[in-house]
């Protein structure tokens, strides 16, 4: 891990002086809610503050409360630190909090290929964590400082999320342009059709891609390995496309749809990146946050899913009454659940897929993270459940999920997330 060149907020938290050097703990970098970061060994708690000892031998004294949820939870389980650390803090927006410094965003002189068109040469800017790679005019910068936002927001909520991501980069591919866009498609069904040893598993994805490209807005492809090395990226790429010059969401840091692609991607991967096919609960999890991602950080949604079976890629889903852009979202859920229309199962909603989705059901998993993000105490168990998830590769049964959450049973839990749907909490 590096060490940013500034310690932003950290810098009026520490005080400096030497020290001989720990006999114990390891060095790990640790995080400030303004997203400052510094390379150091835990040394001590001393009233409210964390002594940290850095390769240099400085001594540092940081409050404790300025530390990442991460951070905390590591004093907790490495240091003994009093569970109330976890929970005595005000809860924040950790995405929005970050002093992000502009200048980490380069232009690069070099491109990145895909096959021999030179219609799929592509423009690349990067970022401490990502690599936006795009075609014609589009600027990325509102683009990677979205990303990075985000990023951020979870190094700062889950404990292993910054260790797990390592040094590499994640491609996110913008097409501006139809006829790029759809070559792209075109390019991948064929790259899939040679690269799968399995032929029937080339064929049933090369056929995937060949059927529902030119229908979704966000969707995702593998990179080829020479690319992966090239620019030292993981194997999977994020794709948008913007269609007829309707690019307003990338214009500004938190557009609601690339807010809601990219807060998916990364809840998912720090889950271990299972298919949404996979366990019973994945779709319902993730689609529920990136959802909550979208409207607590866009203030409305412009995310719909595509009714498309088993497919169930990213794109539209037919609009009802009080269900259209997230503003009224909270409003419509509450009265419904108020008149018994609505039941909160946490059963129910685990089994949900992107197949003949409804509004409510879709509300439903929005109110699902919302609930379980909604404070100190149920983020720290959010935190805890994702990582069971990436240990185990499977979601929790209800039960499970209920006890994290620090019920007894799941009709406690669900009747606490009725409450918090039924209440003004719930926005």
């Amino acid at each position: 891990m590096r060490l940013l060149h500034r310690l932003g907020g950290f810098a009026a938290l520490f005080a400096l002086s030497c020290l001989s050097p720990l006999q114990a703990a390891e060095v790990r970098v640790w995080t400030s809610a303004s997203g400052s970061t510094v390379k150091a060994k835990f040394q001590k708690l001393d009233k409210g503050e964390v002594h940290l000892v850095t390769p240099e031998n400085k001594v540092i004294k940081v409050k404790v409360a300025t530390l990442s949820l991460a951070d905390r939870a590591h004093l907790v389980d490495f240091a003994e630190a009093d569970k109330k650390i976890l929970t005595d803090v005000k809860l924040s927006i950790p995405e929005e909090d970050i002093r992000f410094d502009k200048k980490t965003i380069k232009t690069l002189e070099k491109k990145m290929g895909f096959g021999d068109s030179t219609h799929l040469a592509f423009n690349l800017i990067e970022s401490e964590h990502f690599l936006i790679a795009s075609t014609g005019r589009f600027s990325g910068k509102a683009l990677a400082e979205m990303a990075e936002r985000l990023w951020h927001g979870m190094a700062f909520q889950h404990m292993n999320f910054r260790e797990d991501w390592g040094d590499k980069r994640k491609v996110i591919i913008v097409t501006t342009d139809e006829d790029v866009y759809g070559e792209l498609g075109k390019w991948y069904a064929n790259w899939l059709r040679n690269n799968i040893t399995d032929e029937n598993v080339a064929q049933q994805q090369s056929n995937r891609i060949s059927t529902l490209w030119m229908r979704v807005a966000g969707t995702s492809i593998r990179l080829p390995e020479d690319e992966q090395e090239e620019f030292n990226a993981f194997e999977t790429a994020k794709v948008f496309r913007i269609r007829d010059g309707n690019d307003r969401s990338y214009k500004k840091v938190f557009g609601p749809f690339p807010t809601h692609g990219l807060a998916g991607m990364l809840i998912s991967h720090q889950m271990g990146g299972v298919s949404d096919i996979s366990p019973t609960g994945y779709f319902a999890l993730t689609t529920g946050h990136a959802y909550f991602k979208e409207i607590q950080l866009a203030d409305k949604s412009e995310t719909q899913l595509l009714d498309a079976g088993k497919y169930g890629e990213e794109d539209e889903i037919s609009s009802a009454s009080g269900f259209k852009d997230g503003r009224s979202w909270a409003k419509t859920l509450r009265k419904l659940v108020r008149q018994g229309k609505v039941t909160p199962d946490l059963e129910k909603l685990l089994s949900f897929t992107s197949a003949d989705l409804t509004p409510e059901q879709l509300v439903l998993m929005y109110s699902f993270a919302y609930y379980i993000e909604s404070d100190s105490a149920r983020l720290v168990a959010f935190a805890e459940m994702v990582t069971r998830i990436e240990s185990s590769n499977q979601v929790p049964a209800p039960i499970e999920i209920a006890k994290i959450f620090g019920h007894e049973t799941v009709e406690e839990f669900q009747a606490a997330w009725t409450e918090f749907v039924k209440s003004t909490s719930f926005k």
